[in-house]
């Protein structure tokens, strides 16, 4: 189960990321791009965290 939540982790992240990145010139939603930049990157160091052998 812990593999399958680290993949699906890894792959939310990335597309928030992308998603941040990709609306960066539009000038109104500064903040939710602040915010959605900050779960991808959250959630991509979630999973390489569950990726660690324990």
């Amino acid at each position: 189960m812990g593999f399958y939540i680290m993949i699906l982790s890894f792959i939310l992240g990335i597309i928030f990321l992308v998603t941040g990145f990709s609306r960066k010139r539009e000038r109104q939603s500064k903040l939710l791009n602040g915010i959605t930049k900050l779960s991808g990157i959250g959630l991509v160091l979630f999973a390489v965290w569950l990726g660690f052998p324990k």
